[in-house]
């Protein structure tokens, strides 16, 4: 029986509803064999999701995704394999997690100034120490009644064009693929059909990246076909998954895109290689 990989999952530990627990359960009912765990800008959760990798006999890829920029664009870019104990990770990360919940304080002064009289403190202290995130943001303001729901708070106030929108990466895209490869990982690019300008992939081949995000829910055929040429024409990997964030993303699920486990060897054999 063909093997079949999530390698995009985000948990509760950044911002999926989604438990660990869940997310195996999902996997073993899809009779999925491998899973990355992809949170944004953190690795808090891999601890725990070590433990139901266990218990439900589901191999688990140790990943990320971290935020960056290019040309006043936010890119995503997959971290696989990657050293959790790494120091330099570590310490970047921690980095990324004090921005992120300035970020945020940023947005609210932002919507306060709009009318719509948040009381910061109170956001911060609900939120505890998880990594802050626009959707954080938005479900509080729908449960304190401020917006009808989170299409609204999106809509009208936090995505990239709005008026409450604050940047949030800290690296380029260079910084990005070289903090994940110095942590021992390979680099990919993540759903890069959302990327508005695309002409810069090829360039990225030679300076680490390892591969592009292919299998993705909705990707069109047009742009598979596209960035099937940019991996065989630079030797770069592939990699793909549901991007499952629980409920908060109604079109996906785990289990929804899948890929072949004979794309997980290929990331092995090529990790070997740079460990060589």
């Amino acid at each position: 029986m063909k093997q079949l990989c999530d390698l995009h999952i985000h948990s509760l530990f950044s911002d999926s509803d989604s438990s660990l627990e869940n997310i195996f359960q999902s996997a073993h009912k899809r009779n999925l064999s491998c899973i990355a765990l992809t949170d944004h800008d953190t690795i808090e959760g891999l601890e725990e999701a070590r433990f139901y990798s266990r218990k439900f006999n589901i191999e688990l890829i140790e990943g990320i995704e971290l935020s960056a920029k290019r040309q006043g664009y936010e890119i995503h870019v997959l971290g696989y394999f990657i050293d959790a104990s790494d120091s330099m990770l570590n310490k970047e990360l921690a980095e990324i997690k004090s921005l992120r919940r300035m970020r945020l304080a940023s947005m609210v002064d932002r919507l306060n100034s709009l009318g719509l009289d948040i009381d910061k403190s109170d956001l911060l202290a609900s939120l505890g120490e998880s990594i802050t995130t626009r959707l954080h943001l938005g479900l509080y303001l729908v449960r304190k009644g401020k917006v009808g729901s989170l299409k609204e708070v999106f809509t009208k106030y936090l995505s990239v064009d709005k008026p409450a929108y604050v940047a949030n990466c800290k690296y380029s895209v260079e910084e990005a693929v070289a903090l994940i490869r110095r942590a021992g990982g390979l680099a990919f690019m993540a759903h890069p059909h959302l990327i508005p300008d695309q002409s810069w992939f090829c360039e990225f081949a030679g300076r680490g990246l390892d591969g592009i995000e292919i299998n993705y829910p909705g990707m069109p055929q047009t742009k598979k076909d596209i960035y099937w040429k940019i991996i065989r024409d630079n030797n770069l990997l592939k990699s793909g998954g549901s991007d499952a964030h629980g409920t908060y993303k109604k079109f996906t699920h785990v289990g929804k895109v899948t890929v072949s486990y004979e794309w997980v060897k290929e990331m092995k054999e090529r990790k070997g290689s740079l460990n060589s």
